[in-house]
């Protein structure tokens, strides 16, 4: 090989033997590391050989480094500089070919997704943004053409691999400073739409760094932005203010007084164009309006008047399809409260449900059925019921002719939302439904094989089975041959979605339609096991999802329904399920995937508890893998190969915190499921582990901090002998300068002084002091929620401890919760325990409290568990204290305690 890389005048030599290096790669072991990394300095002198006469037989010749990325074997790292220069030089080659820089650049991509610590080490980063951030200051390209072919759209391809795979402290500053300002400050008018873009794109990975440091810069940037005077910066700054809906919820929607009117002027300044800002425009604003939950309420009327509008007049098929998946956002948020403007609005859809098989036609139905399935989840059981069956029909009549794969998979999806709030609608057709999934997943449609020899045609996959059916073929070597040719096997996105959404559905179908579907739960986990190795991630994420979806819903029937699991089908399940979801949280290299087996492995065990884990292989099995991921050591944590290299380097990024939660997340169901006593020497080793060091960042002491709490709610008891410890670390936490890491250390401490009984009572006086300056003080509702409901906690535990007359009318003075309402309970079981002692002090506080309570029973945010404990305790109070009870309340308020006392009493 080395001889044959040093002929410099003969590129077809330099071509073959970088192909012929690269078919050994896959067979290289540790002790060839050596000999072949003294080969990668010629290999790279070759390809650029190669670049100057022939760009083609050049991308073939670098696929060496694709494949040698791959490999295990540390062989790679050595030459990350010489690799990364030849990357950025291609890139920035603009007498090159698009497709070959864009070649380079996705091996750039990847090098930073996999090489994550070693560019960090080799301090790269800022070579890297030197070359890409230019690479944004480009015109627009048309909506029809491909962005991922581009080099200039592909630079921000890039940008979002940094800002997903680096720590946000290290990346973001740098960026924002010496690259994104100066570009904002430019007289280019397209150097300040990439100074935009850039902001918006990092926006996903590093959200919580910007909103704790520069969410206002960055508002401040897009707001100037939408007044700019060159379009390209004006559809910018909309796209960056979509990404900032998107990501830095729920601090945004303190501006929607601001935002929306902005937005909804800016649609109809655009109505009648189908430019990228008027998609932009849409963007931010569903963004913006679907996660506002009740506080959209009050921009209903406008809101809805205008995409009414803007669905009956646009003349666009683009601007009326933006329209109405916006109304879909609005009503997501909105829920019921979407109800008195359903009418209306199902007047405008009902043209595009049942709209002509057009091209034009199908996109508009697509948008309306998808739409319709929001309606299904969102406005509830007694509101959708009624039309529940003809929803059902239309989507059957759609299936059987549509030969769209984006309109089936949203059909899939409607049937899905039905069953969600009227399963029985689906019950007289399911078996069909669930057919036409299948053949989904089956289904070769959308494929296309690619080969290695060009002179061999591509064909249609689907068409060549069709043709070839019942037929053989008359020359085996000429197939074989064929076979050896294929150089992989593409699928158009459309058909990839239409897998995972197919997927997602029959979860949801298994979720919800409980003893219905029990003949359909073998073959559908058979589905999901097929597809679990799929290349596309949402495909292997939607057959993670539906093994796991499938075993917990089998396991709801059998412990709920009374079905007697005569076949044994469930512990089969699990055996094939349990290792295979461990096996991928611990293997894959998609952090995304990682996080997805790891939350379904929490589902499994928190409805399965002690069932899951009771095989000691599982429970050694969680455990080893929940340590591993808390110290960063499964594959998608780690650079791909040795990483002795870059030992000294930590993976701190936004995204691996993430997955240090789901993890996390796992601990306190593992307590449930053990009970506290045996998950205590477990305990004990997990704890350095949590608790972080000095220095961390605010999203990892927010973690420990609810992970911690949670873990001491789920021990009860026996935490006691933590008692201490964890008092230190949650009065640290209620010190620190971050709201989100006080209210969990609140919440932290109020459940390890209910958990741990009288053991801290001494040190109550202390807590109260600390507790009280928060409610002189107000600030954050979310940690007020939390301090009352620490009070409550130490009002239930040890009530003689406390100086009840003074802290229990400060106490009341700050109902009702606002934020947090899961410490309802917690708050109306204290107050309740009160009353049936007959505290003076809590008896004396009834005319404020008497009303109070009334109107929880009619708030929809307060559950039903805490809505019976108030009937409960008005229920007791109107029998010994009626002439207070009607001296306190307004005739209103009468009649709803009346209501609620009937419900009680059965009358």
């Amino acid at each position: 090989y080395s001889n044959c890389l040093n002929h410099h005048t003969q590129p077809q030599v330099l071509h073959l033997t970088c192909v012929a290096m690269s078919s050994l790669v896959p067979y290289l072991g540790s002790d060839h590391a050596q000999k072949f990394g003294l080969l990668l300095p010629q290999a790279i002198n070759a390809v650029k050989i190669l670049l100057g006469v022939d760009e083609e037989k050049a991308c073939t010749s670098f696929e060496l480094f694709d494949a040698l990325l791959e490999c295990e074997v540390a062989i790679i790292v050595p030459h990350l500089t010489s690799l990364l220069t030849l990357c950025l030089e291609v890139t920035k080659h603009t007498q090159l070919e698009d497709g070959t820089r864009v070649k380079f650049m996705t091996f750039l991509s990847w090098l930073v997704s996999t090489k994550k610590k070693a560019l960090q080490k080799l301090q790269l980063i800022t070579t890297i943004l030197d070359v890409i951030l230019p690479l944004m200051a480009c015109p627009d390209i048309d909506e029809d053409d491909d962005a991922s072919q581009n080099p200039g759209s592909f630079a921000g391809s890039v940008l979002d691999t940094l800002a997903l795979h680096l720590p946000s402290d290290k990346l973001v500053p740098i960026l924002y400073q010496n690259y994104i300002l100066p570009l904002m400050s430019s007289a280019n008018g397209l150097e300040r739409k990439a100074g935009l873009n850039a902001l918006a794109i990092v926006a996903e990975g590093t959200c919580e760094y910007m909103l704790e440091h520069m969410m206002q810069e960055c508002l401040k940037l897009a707001g100037n932005g939408l007044s700019d005077d060159a379009p390209e910066v004006r559809n910018a700054a909309l796209y960056a203010l979509g990404q900032f809906a998107e990501h830095f919820q729920p601090n945004i929607i303190k501006y929607s007084d601001e935002i929306l009117p902005i937005l909804c002027q800016k649609i109809a300044e655009e109505m009648s164009t189908q430019s990228g800002a008027l998609t932009r425009t849409y963007y931010a604003l569903e963004s913006f309006c679907e996660n506002m939950g009740e506080k959209i309420v009050p921009y209903l009327p406008d809101l809805v008047e205008k995409l009414v509008v803007m669905i009956a007049n646009s003349p666009t098929t683009h601007g009326k399809e933006l329209a109405i998946s916006a109304l879909g956002a609005v009503s997501n948020a909105a829920e019921e409260a979407i109800v008195p403007f359903l009418a209306q609005i199902l007047e405008h859809l009902k043209v595009y449900l049942t709209a002509p098989d057009t091209e034009d036609g199908i996109r508009l139905k697509t948008q309306a059925i998808d739409t319709l399935s929001v309606f299904a989840r969102k406005v509830g059981k007694g509101t959708f019921a009624p039309m529940a069956s003809e929803c059902v029909q239309l989507g059957i009549s759609n299936l059987t002719s549509a030969d769209d794969p984006d309109l089936r998979r949203c059909i899939y999806s409607l049937f899905a939302a039905i069953s969600s709030s009227c399963p029985e609608a689906l019950y007289p057709c399911l078996q069909p439904i669930v057919k036409r999934m299948f053949e989904c997943l089956d289904s070769t449609e959308g494929m296309t094989t690619e080969y290695k020899d060009q002179t061999i045609p591509r064909f249609d996959l689907d068409d060549s089975v069709e043709e070839g059916k019942g037929e053989e073929s008359d020359d085996e070597d000429e197939v074989l041959g064929d076979y050896e040719n294929i150089e992989g096997i593409s699928v158009e996105n459309g058909y990839l979605e239409e897998k995972g959404d197919a997927l997602g559905s029959l979860c949801e179908l298994a979720d919800n339609m409980s003893t219905h579907f029990i003949p359909y739960y073998e073959e559908t986990f058979s589905y999901g096991l097929k597809l679990v190795d799929y290349t596309a991630p949402q495909v292997r994420r939607g057959s993670i999802l539906c093994m796991t979806h499938v075993c917990v819903a089998l396991h709801k029937v059998i412990k709920e329904c009374n079905f007697q699991d005569e076949t044994a089908m469930l512990p089969k399940l699990l055996a094939v399920c349990v290792p295979l979801v461990f096996d991928v949280a611990r293997s894959d290299k998609d952090r995304e995937i990682v996080c997805c087996a790891l939350e379904c492995i929490n589902d499994m065990l928190k409805e399965m508890k002690g069932g899951l884990i009771a095989d000691e292989e599982y429970l050694d099995s969680l455990i080893e893998l929940v340590k591993d991921v808390l110290q960063h050591k499964t594959a998608c944590q780690k650079d791909s190969e040795d990483d002795t290299f870059c030992e000294d380097v930590e993976d701190d990024s936004e995204l691996t915190t993430v997955l240090v939660d789901f993890a996390g997340s796992i601990l306190p169901s593992l307590a449930i499921a053990m009970g506290g006593q045996k998950f205590t020497p477990y305990f004990k080793n997990f704890l350095p582990l949590i608790i972080p060091k000095e220095g961390r960042k605010r999203n990892e002491r927010s973690l420990a901090a609810g992970t911690l709490a949670e873990i001491c709610q789920a021990m009860k008891d026996s935490i006691i002998p933590f008692a201490d410890n964890m008092y230190t670390v949650f009065m640290r936490g209620i010190k620190d300068n971050s709201d989100e890491v006080i209210s969990n250390s609140v919440f932290g401490l109020g459940v390890l002084i209910e958990s741990s009984g009288p053991t801290l009572a001494p040190k109550y006086p202390e807590i109260l002091g600390i507790l009280s300056t928060f409610l002189k003080q107000g600030g954050d509702r979310r940690t007020i929620d939390n301090v009352l409901g620490a009070v409550a906690r130490m009002i239930q535990s040890n009530p003689d401890s406390l100086p009840l007359d003074t802290i229990f009318p400060t106490f009341v003075k700050w109902l009702p919760l606002q934020e947090d309402f899961e410490e309802n309970i917690t708050v109306y079981k204290a107050i309740y325990g009160l009353l049936s002692s007959n505290s003076q002090v809590a008896i004396q506080q009834l005319p404020t409290l008497i009303p109070l309570m009334i109107s929880q029973l009619t708030n929809k945010k307060v559950d039903d568990e805490t809505k019976a404990k108030i009937t409960e305790i008005l229920q007791g109070v109107t029998s010994q204290y009626q002439d207070l009870t009607l001296k306190s309340i307004t005739p209103d308020q009468a009649e709803i305690l009346k209501q609620a006392l009937a419900h009680v009493n059965g009358s």
